[in-house]
């Protein structure tokens, strides 16, 4: 077996336990942990045993990228917020003629990604964007709902805020609380009638999930629509949901409104929403009378049969904290590549990269909260038929 070299970028929570994870296998020889912060790359290394070094690296410096690439055979990045570098990274690895998987999570670099698909094609590389909890673990999902269907005429990716992630419940101020405010201003890009168009953000949905009730649910911006319009181009309609208290959303809409009229910058909102966070008990989280929806589910409508048919599908347990539940399958993801279990070329999601059923039973061991289940256990799927 030809062992291979990987570069991870980003030293933070969920690059670290994605450099640590797949460090621990046996198909790779090294791991180069790269970080703006030479310092926290190197004490990250440190954790990861005598596979892994820490370097510095600033990924707006093009040459100096694509030279860090030249050393490793595969990138996994999570270098964020990725509307600002997700797009600049990756073509650095064009450049550098580098297999390339990320946790993106915004849905216009998403979209950036893959209309470079031909140039991946010509420069024989394997892209897969998106590979963490949410898109990633929902990706997943939404491929095994879909594939309970005959036609599928309408995908939903969602995320329950309302839910223990197992970590810390507070939003912290970070890159990921900057990506939550982008998505919730501005505009957001769902699939409708089989086109990828802008619609308003935090938009009510009533949804109605097989075997639990119907409930009021968000739209926010997130990148699944994105790839299930390349990953499905036969399918009308996709979007993600945010599940939230009906207590929340005013907070969230005036933020939003607020960036959108240049009174705050995204920082300046993801601060605010940090320290709302703080004073927030979780208690407060859930409203009474309303179904409880799981952390990560998908929805798919369409027909079986030939008889309408509503399809749910969801994960019982995860790897604890949203920084496991995010690097932990970015690292499976880049094993598997590594095995030869992924033989495209070019531009691809998750959904189209990996067999649903594989994929979770490798995830499965490291899916600890609330408690470990059976593999056959992880995966609820329930069907409505009309």
């Amino acid at each position: 077996m030809t062992k291979k070299r990987v570069l991870a970028l980003g030293a933070g929570a969920m690059g670290t336990i994605a450099a640590a994870t797949i460090a621990s296998f046996e198909e790779v020889e090294s791991v180069i942990i790269a970080d703006l912060d030479l310092k926290a790359a190197q004490q990250k290394a440190a954790l990861c045993g005598d596979k892994a070094r820490g370097t510095g690296i600033d990924v707006t410096n093009r040459s100096e990228l694509v030279a860090l690439m030249r050393q490793a055979d595969v990138v996994m990045n999570c270098v964020g917020p990725f509307f600002r570098f997700g797009v600049t990274v990756f073509k650095a690895a064009l450049e550098a003629g580098i297999d390339y998987l990320d946790i993106c999570d915004d849905p216009e670099p998403t979209k950036a990604m893959h209309e470079l698909n031909n140039r991946a094609q010509a420069a024989g590389i394997t892209a897969i964007v998106g590979l963490g909890a949410s898109p990633g673990i929902t990706s997943m999902l939404a491929a095994r709902a879909r594939a309970e269907l005959d036609r599928t005429e309408e995908l939903v990716a969602g995320w329950n805020i309302e839910e223990d992630a197992g970590g810390d419940e507070r939003v912290a101020y970070s890159a990921a609380a900057v990506h939550w405010m982008q998505q919730c201003s501005g505009t957001i890009l769902e699939c409708d009638r089989g086109k990828l168009v802008e619609h308003q953000p935090l938009s009510d949905v009533t949804l109605e999930y097989p075997g639990r009730g119907t409930r009021v649910v968000y739209t926010v911006g997130h990148p699944e629509p994105v790839s299930f319009h390349y990953s499905f181009p036969d399918l009308p309609r996709s979007y993600c949901v945010m599940v939230m208290p009906g207590a929340w959303i005013g907070s969230f809409r005036r933020l939003a409104s607020q960036i959108d009229q240049s009174r705050l910058t995204l920082e300046e909102a993801a601060q605010i929403l940090a320290e709302d966070s703080a004073q927030s008990s979780s208690e407060s989280k859930r409203v009474a009378g309303t179904p409880r929806l799981p952390l990560f589910f998908a929805l798919a409508k369409g027909a079986k049969d030939g008889r309408p048919a509503l399809v749910a599908t969801s994960i019982k347990a995860t790897p604890p904290g949203m920084a496991n539940a995010t690097g932990i399958p970015l690292a499976l993801g880049t094993r598997l590549l590594l095995q030869g279990r992924v033989t495209n070329k070019g531009v691809i999601a998750p959904e189209i990269a990996f067999n649903a059923e594989e994929f979770f039973q490798r995830l499965a061991p490291y899916c600890t909260f609330p408690m470990p289940l059976k593999t056959s256990e992880l995966i609820e799927v329930v069907v409505s038929r009309g």
